[in-house]
């Protein structure tokens, strides 16, 4: 594929055909403000922040959905895009919940009052995101302090029917980047834009999610820049029965979880200074998932091993993978392969050792299989388990490290390794076709980092098929 060749700030740029201003801006450096763009994900051009001047023409153009053009020349930054994105921005917060914004805590609504490690410790105004919320975060960059007018407070119903995953309308900033996700990458497609009162704003085909086709994946909690729609908290409950007298405490911990806990401590987090800040906090125990997800991938290889079907062993390690398959492929439900989860197994393990049982881990689907089987008692991702690490104190990156404890149950590491084990998550692409090597046997499989991919994987020859959601 060619290149084109562009300024952007005076700076030369050689890009593919078909990229965006926004892409080639990244590309080059340079960021340009947006709230409805995802990487992966195509352009809504909904949230109107990417505005930039191109050369030639006297109206503003999108970033995100204008590409790229031979000899192009690009200013993304200028006092007149500051203000007229300062004012779109501002426009957002007409019907957007602002108790963050004008904190009743602080006893003021200049922006500057707030400080983000404030906010992060404070938990006054109970909002999930707040600290990490990108609306938040630009309302400080362009100095939103005082509103021009009153915000107008539709008090939509929350959506609390699955009692895990959450949706509150009144932090919806239709940015569609949930719709996107749901529809686009995970297939499934319940959300999606409804007529109300005031308008267009994000919801849900069915009365409310629970009643929905929701998977409960949390790939949405994932993708939402203000907290429109959040997992369900516990960040009382850890730190109040680590503790207590008497209440004996173990958590279960994947790697997962580290590489967004890195990124919100500014360091490598490693699993033993998580285990070192866990007990410092006061929790007894901290397991390794992966010491009982070598086992349960051990059982799985002699299954397929001793497999002599014809037809692709459809593969599925969390639970709403399972989900997904179950309502899309039921009429391949013979050649599907379930097994437990880690958190299941290790709850069978444990059983009576413990009063308390915490699940740490980046996947947000398994938070409900946490609460829908009872095999932990709380689900912490990486934000949740950030804010309360810092309001107790305890910094993994400074904490004394700490071997994790063991089951003595792990087990070797199969062939079938490539498909067993935990499998990262993408926006859009292709499955990943995979070679391995089974007793000096070929075996051909495909990994399915998300939902979309699994309809191409199922027309190609292979002998396993692992799908991810």
């Amino acid at each position: 594929m060619a290149n084109v060749n562009l300024t952007i700030n005076g700076i030369a740029v050689s890009v593919p055909t078909g990229t965006t201003i926004l892409d080639a801006a990244k590309s080059a450096g340079v960021r340009i403000p947006t709230l409805c763009a995802y990487e992966g994900m195509g352009p809504h051009a909904s949230c109107r922040l990417c505005i930039v001047n191109v050369a030639g023409d006297e109206k503003e153009k999108l970033a995100c959905a204008v590409k790229v053009a031979e000899g192009m020349e690009v200013t993304t930054d200028s006092e007149t895009l500051f203000e007229k994105r300062k004012a779109t921005l501002t426009e957002m917060f007409r019907q957007h919940k602002v108790d963050c914004h004008h904190c009743a805590r602080v006893g003021g609504s200049r922006i500057e009052d707030l400080d983000p490690w404030f906010c992060e410790n404070c938990f006054y105004c109970d909002c999930q995101r707040d600290g990490f919320c990108e609306l938040q975060a630009l309302a400080r960059e362009f100095g939103i302090s005082q509103l021009p007018f009153e915000p107008q407070q539709h008090d939509f119903a929350e959506d609390c029917s699955t009692d895990v995953i959450l949706r509150d309308p009144n932090k919806c900033v239709k940015c569609r980047r949930c719709v996107d996700v749901c529809k686009n990458t995970q297939a499934v497609g319940v959300l999606g834009m409804v007529k109300t009162e005031a308008g267009q704003t994000v919801g849900v085909a069915a009365a409310t999610l629970a009643e929905s086709a929701c998977i409960r994946c949390g790939r949405c909690v994932d993708v939402c820049p203000t907290g429109a729609v959040y997992l369900k908290e516990h960040k009382d409950e850890l730190p109040y029965y680590a503790h207590a007298r008497d209440v004996k405490t173990a958590a279960l911990v994947d790697e997962s979880v580290l590489p967004e806990l890195s990124k919100l401590y500014g360091g490598e987090v490693t699993l033993s200074g998580l285990s070192g800040a866990l007990r410092k906090i006061g929790v007894d125990a901290v397991y390794d998932a992966e010491e009982v997800r070598t086992v349960i991938a051990s059982e799985v290889a002699q299954k397929l091993s001793k497999r002599r079907k014809k037809a692709p062993a459809i593969l599925a390690m969390d639970p709403a993978a399972k989900k997904f398959l179950e309502a899309n492929f039921a009429d391949r439900k013979a050649d599907f392969l379930f097994p437990e989860t880690a958190q299941v197994r290790f709850a069978e393990l444990v059983k009576g050792k413990f009063d308390k049982i915490y699940r740490l881990s980046g996947k947000n689907a398994l938070a409900d299989e946490v609460h829908s089987t009872g095999c932990a008692d709380y689900f912490y991702n990486a934000r949740e388990l950030y804010r309360v690490l810092k309001r107790t104190g305890a910094n993994p990156l400074r904490a004394i490290p700490a071997e994790l404890d063991t089951l003595g149950v792990a087990a070797e590491k199969t062939a079938y390794e490539p498909v067993l084990s935990s499998v990262c998550w993408q926006v859009g692409g292709e499955a990943e076709a995979v070679s391995l090597d089974v007793n000096g046997k070929e075996v051909r499989a495909m990994i399915c980092r998300n939902p979309s991919q699994v309809k191409k994987a199922l027309e190609t020859d292979c002998t396993v098929i692992r799908v991810n959601a």
